[in-house]
């Protein structure tokens, strides 16, 4: 039997053990301060054109404001740095850093481009282009150049964002930024724009009031009316299933075997002269 003094003491001591387990700290993973993380191919926002370049590699980046990724392409050229496009997503994002974590969302000045073209494309000698140039989200601002390797390059920029006057305080809100860096060994410069018009953008925000494309464009007037001809051009016939060529081995004459006993006559030739009026005459035997 226990004293009273010593039960006392007991239950002061597990009283004291439940405690410090109940402060003990819980297992958790570790955290890191860094704002980039390496996704899974099928993770990038973009899907590259029918051919390539291929996607091999994502590196995301998540700011206050928008998501970031650099999606890396293949890369055959000779010249320094990679090949990439980046995409910007600015929208609603879910909160996982600090707000003063801000990534900018203004205009590409030409200025800046030039500043970003130096650093993505060491030693190339770049030029921009005066012409227009539209993919199916909108016009963009390209320069090409010509490394000391011969590689042809190409650094594009784009700023998808609804019109103004399409944009309201809770509809049609949202930016994508573009940026395309691709460098390729002999290639045209319609080779190179075509990466850049032929990526499909497959992310979004789930929310209502983000869509930076604005608003659908209507149908063509004469689409669906009686009395107008509407056709495919003119190029989607051509071309669409190539030629089959095939080779055709030519005869081998065995010239027959002609015994001792046998006359062999050579047969004449007939050599047609000069044609006539688009006609070949033969002599007379």
């Amino acid at each position: 039997m226990l004293r009273a003094s010593q039960g006392h003491r007991v239950l002061a001591v597990c009283a004291i053990a439940v405690g410090l387990s109940a402060c003990a700290p819980r297992p958790q993973d570790i955290e890191t301060g860094a704002i980039a993380s390496r996704q899974p191919l099928e993770k990038a926002m973009v899907d590259m054109p029918a051919g390539g370049p291929a996607i091999v590699g994502v590196v995301e980046r998540r700011y206050a404001n928008s998501t970031l990724q650099e999606i890396i392409l293949a890369n055959r050229a000779r010249n320094p740095n990679q090949n990439f496009i980046k995409v910007t997503m600015f929208g609603p994002v879910k909160v996982t850093t600090g707000p003063e974590n801000q990534f900018p969302n203004d205009p590409l000045a030409l200025m800046n481009a030039g500043q970003e073209m130096r650093w993505f494309m060491p030693g190339v000698k770049m030029s921009v282009s005066q012409l227009y140039a539209q993919n199916r989200y909108g016009s963009f601002g390209y320069a090409t150049g010509r490394a000391s390797t011969g590689d042809s390059c190409l650094y594009a920029w784009q700023r998808i964002r609804a019109p103004d006057h399409d944009s309201t305080m809770i509809s049609n809100q949202g930016t994508i930024a573009i940026r395309l860096r691709y460098c390729e060994p002999g290639a045209s410069d319609l080779d190179l724009l075509n990466v850049m018009t032929g990526f499909t953008i497959n992310a979004y925000f789930l929310s209502p009031g983000w869509n930076p494309y604005g608003s659908p464009p209507p149908p063509p007037d004469e689409l669906g009316k009686p009395g107008a001809t509407v056709l495919p051009d003119a190029t989607a016939f051509t071309g669409s299933v190539p030629s089959v060529t095939r080779t055709v081995k030519p005869k081998v004459e065995v010239a027959p075997v002609v015994s001792d006993s046998e006359v062999y006559v050579p047969a004449i030739s007939v050599v047609p002269t000069t044609p006539v009026d688009g006609y070949a005459t033969v002599p007379p035997p």
